[in-house]
């Protein structure tokens, strides 16, 4: 088992603590407390123990092997070479699988594409080392080994990973451009959700720059300073203009979530080259 000590000031739920800190989903979290694989003070816990700052959390996380399908999905392939592939996401394709969703993922697309991927990310996540939600379109980049992987993944946590998106918001912004510093945390009582937490809430810093105002609607260009789940979305939400078509963080409607991941460089893990890509405009965009 694995052992780490919890340090933070405020209390947690373990299936919520762990299940981030691990990047694994919380009902995979209760199944190994329930399995007796977790245990705070060297005993037994249920999936909502609270932990308190110095607890001692011992864990065993390894997972049964699955099959994963290979799936034929049409994959658009920006570039390629021995050690990434960058792919231009469509709207309703999941990274990876999840319950209820083992077959239709990028993970299941890359498996038909090529079968060499990166397997850091674990069994079910081969080749990710980042993401997009299901509904945001746009760039995404693939580790084929790895060696890619792991400086990849260094430069996303180190933030030399530069990300630009667009995003069709609900009403006109007061300011023209700004930067939102708003910290993130899970949602107490709903785990598909994250709020603004001021008092226990991980940094999270937004920066953007309106193009257009047309309808009731903003275009706005927006640069990620962090990575958060969900980071958009919650931002603009909390200042009352969420993104269009966002049905858990705005009214429901629209036919999809207005949101697209245009730009993406970063330094190539192998070569040390500056890669830099731009995905072509959907429709909305183009107002």
């Amino acid at each position: 088992m694995e052992k780490t000590k919890y340090q933070e000031k405020f209390s947690t739920r373990i299936d919520i603590w762990l299940s981030e800190l691990c990047d694994r989903s919380r009902s995979f979290i209760k199944n190994c407390c329930k399995e007796k694989k977790v245990l705070v003070n060297e005993k037994e816990i249920k999936p909502s123990f609270l932990l308190k700052e110095g607890d001692v959390v011992e864990y065993d996380l390894a997972e049964i092997p699955l099959e994963l399908t290979p799936t034929d999905i049409k994959l658009d392939i920006v570039f390629e070479d021995d050690d990434i592939i960058v792919i231009n996401k469509q709207v309703g394709l999941t990274v990876h699988p999840g319950a209820g969703n083992r077959d239709y993922t990028l993970v299941n697309a890359l498996l038909h594409y090529n079968k060499q991927l990166s397997s850091i990310g674990g069994m079910e996540r081969p080749g990710i080392v980042h993401r997009l939600d299901k509904n945001t379109s746009g760039l995404i980049v693939v580790a084929k080994n790895n060696k890619a992987h792991n400086k990849l993944a260094d430069d996303f946590k180190e933030r030399r990973v530069n990300k630009k998106y667009l995003a069709l918001l609900r009403g006109y912004l007061q300011e023209q451009e700004g930067i939102i510093n708003l910290p993130l945390s899970k949602h107490p009582n709903n785990f598909k959700k994250i709020v603004v937490d001021q008092n226990n809430g991980k940094e999270s810093t937004t920066e953007y720059k309106v193009i257009k105002e047309v309808n009731e609607k903003t275009l706005v260009d927006i640069k990620l300073h962090t990575g958060r789940t969900h980071q958009i979305r919650v931002h603009f939400s909390h200042l009352g203009h969420p993104v269009e078509g966002d049905g858990l963080y705005g009214k429901k409607g629209g036919k999809r979530q207005l949101l697209h991941a245009y730009y993406l460089s970063f330094t190539h893990p192998v070569t040390g080259k500056k890669m830099e890509f731009n995905a072509p405009l959907p429709k909305w965009a183009k107002i």
